[in-house]
């Protein structure tokens, strides 16, 4: 019998509460899926943990003779947790940063997967795709999530995760009636690509492929870094059309949702996806390269599906 040790831990909480929302609550979750857990729980163990009444939930005769049992398995994991812990302290960790105009979905889930991981890691968020380039080649980062192309040569990289390209616009635009759209037919609009602008080169390369597909009217709707709030506003004033990611689940998706906006994917044919991937540089990982490597490795397996998008 293989028994989650997530569900033992959720088993544990009931119990102190006798009470699922209490119990949810302690845990950070919502009551359906904590039900759902105990229940599967139950399953794997063959019998009712608890009593459900209307006002009140009690322990079962089951639920009372493992809870004991149940308590000492936790502590013996948290100990096991506490001494690979400490028995990791002396290596260095690995640094690894990601550019913050990756859709904030994947930074999450990349985030995520670092806490679950055996090796010792840092996480933080620099800035742009650049300013984590240039951690890298400085050697003040291990890994790094960045936008690709790459700019430098001496990286070498792993995609964990594409995007299909869309628009954003205005609710009543009459692009927005659409499911699906043609980078062409933004041919006669005013655009915007102020996403792009903290990275030089992903900025400049978007800007002369959208020149190759007949646009040319691009425009500028803020001046800092981070100003999507204002872009988003310009976009609703002035009509303009904002060339994004399809990542619905980001703060940019969500900003561009209804009922003021809509996302719309660009079909792939008439524009190409846009890719993420977790950099490193091997001449400045010297003895580390394979430890390096193989992190990244099952950071992409921990990330899951490389595709995301419509």
């Amino acid at each position: 019998m293989d028994i989650d040790f997530t569900r033992l831990r959720y088993f544990v909480a009931v119990a102190d509460e006798l009470h699922f929302k209490r119990a949810a609550n302690k845990l950070m979750i919502t009551p359906p899926p904590l039900s759902k857990q105990i229940k599967l729980l139950e399953r794997e163990l063959g019998g009712p943990l608890f009593e459900r009444g209307y006002h009140d939930v009690r322990l079962t005769p089951l639920g009372q003779r493992l809870l004991g049992p149940a308590r000492e398995i936790l502590r013996q994991v948290e100990d096991f947790k506490a001494l690979a812990a400490h028995g990791d302290q002396g290596r260095a960790p690995i640094r690894v940063s990601a550019t913050a105009y990756a859709p904030s979905d994947l930074t999450a889930a990349l985030e995520a997967v670092l806490a679950e991981m055996a090796v010792h890691t840092e996480f933080s968020v620099p800035g742009s795709a650049a300013e984590v380039t240039a951690k890298l080649i400085a050697g003040h980062a291990e890994l790094g999530l960045i936008h690709l192309p790459a700019s430098d040569k001496r990286l070498r990289y792993r995609v964990v995760a594409q995007y299909q390209g869309a628009i954003a616009v205005r609710f009543d635009d009459p692009l927005a009636a659409r499911d699906l759209v043609a980078i062409e037919e933004l041919r006669d609009r005013d655009v915007v690509i102020d996403v792009a602008r903290p990275n030089p080169v992903v900025l400049a390369g978007l800007t002369r492929s959208l020149n190759r597909k007949g646009i040319h009217r691009i425009v500028r709707t803020t001046n800092q870094r981070g100003g999507e709030v204002e872009m988003a506003t310009q976009v609703f004033n002035r009509h303009l059309v904002a060339v994004v990611s399809y990542a619905p689940d980001s703060f940019i998706g969500k900003m561009f949702s209804p009922p003021e906006f809509k996302l719309i994917p660009l079909d792939e044919s008439t524009w190409a996806p846009v890719d993420i991937a977790l950099a490193w540089v091997p001449e400045r990982l010297g003895t580390r390269s394979a430890e390096v490597e193989s992190a990244a490795e099952r950071i992409a397996e921990g990330l899951g599906p490389v595709r995301r998008g419509a």
